[in-house]
């Protein structure tokens, strides 16, 4: 019972911290099932050990390498578009950012995924390749396009040990084309970059007919513990070594993306029960919540 109620706890003060540190954040009854609060205990070594502010949006002079990206843009967007033009900013089987690619909102071109080998980066965009190894605290960079008329919603990205550099290089540049974060708005523009906590909730819109190619990075966030920062560096290569993809070939592909095309199916259906059995849904919803509560009861006891 002690154990349990150490559990309720934590899963209650994650809920306080979000909300503190936040002004803008989802109403409570869905941020109670939304997987953020189960991550801050996770995250809340990164934000005491942050070098960096634990604001929303950075400054870019914490991570002065980034400038080599800006003054460097106009190649790396070359190769975005010729990619783009040749249909490899694509959607893709990655589990973890499946919901965006529904109705072809979104699509990408992965670069480069800690060191798990992608061949087609190398070979397809060696010149941004050569930019983003000069910078050893990139492990994590892919080009994403956001199509015409299309949006990203309210989301929380899970991991604080990682602040989010985003390079803009064929936008719209226009006020219709922004990311929100926390509440605040931020526009598009070529060659300009974006530094900011993804953990915080954040949406993109683009409501103009032209897509939004940016790169989009994701960098270590500097921690006064070095066996801090090793630890979350081992877990973030080996988490993301289960859903790498190449851009070409799908065989080379981590073990969480190849099980996507079943995943999807099961949600397909969990959207059909809600739409057309809403009551049953929420049934099944709330006996699965009760199921894993039990189970971990018996195990801890």
């Amino acid at each position: 019972m002690y154990i349990l109620t150490v559990i309720l706890l934590v899963y209650f003060f994650s809920i306080v911290i979000i909300r503190l540190r936040c002004k803008n954040f989802f109403k409570l009854r869905k941020q109670l099932s939304d997987f953020s609060v189960f991550m801050v205990p996770f995250n809340l070594p990164a934000y005491l050990l942050s070098k960096v502010p634990t604001t929303s949006k950075i400054s870019a002079e914490y991570f002065p390498e980034l400038n080599e990206l800006e003054h460097n843009w106009e190649t790396i967007r070359d190769e975005a578009l010729q990619l783009f033009e040749n249909g490899y900013i694509s959607i893709k089987e990655d589990l973890p950012a499946s919901s965006f690619y529904k109705d072809g909102r979104w699509t990408s071109f992965y670069l480069k995924v800690y060191d798990c080998d992608i061949p087609s980066a190398r070979e397809l965009a060696p010149k941004t390749m050569e930019l983003l190894n000069r910078i050893p605290n990139i492990n994590l960079a892919l080009f994403a396009c956001l199509n015409p008329g299309r949006k990203l919603k309210d989301h929380h990205d899970p991991f604080a040990y990682t602040v989010r550099y985003s390079l803009g290089l064929s936008t719209p540049n226009s006020d219709k084309c922004a990311i929100v974060v926390d509440g605040d708005s931020y526009t598009w523009e070529d060659g300009k970059g974006i530094l900011f906590d993804e953990t915080f909730l954040h949406s993109t819109h683009n409501e103009t007919d032209k897509p939004r190619i940016i790169l989009m990075t994701d960098v270590d966030r500097p921690l006064k513990s070095t066996f801090i920062q090793k630890l979350y560096f081992m877990f973030g290569r080996f988490f993301n070594s289960f859903f790498y993809i190449d851009n070409v070939d799908s065989k080379k592909s981590g073990f969480g993306n190849k099980i996507t095309p079943y995943l999807n199916k099961y949600r397909k259906f969990q959207k059909n029960l809600k739409h057309n059995h809403n009551s049953v849904y929420k049934l099944v919803k709330l006996g699965l919540l009760i199921f894993f509560i039990f189970i971990i009861y018996i195990i801890l006891f």
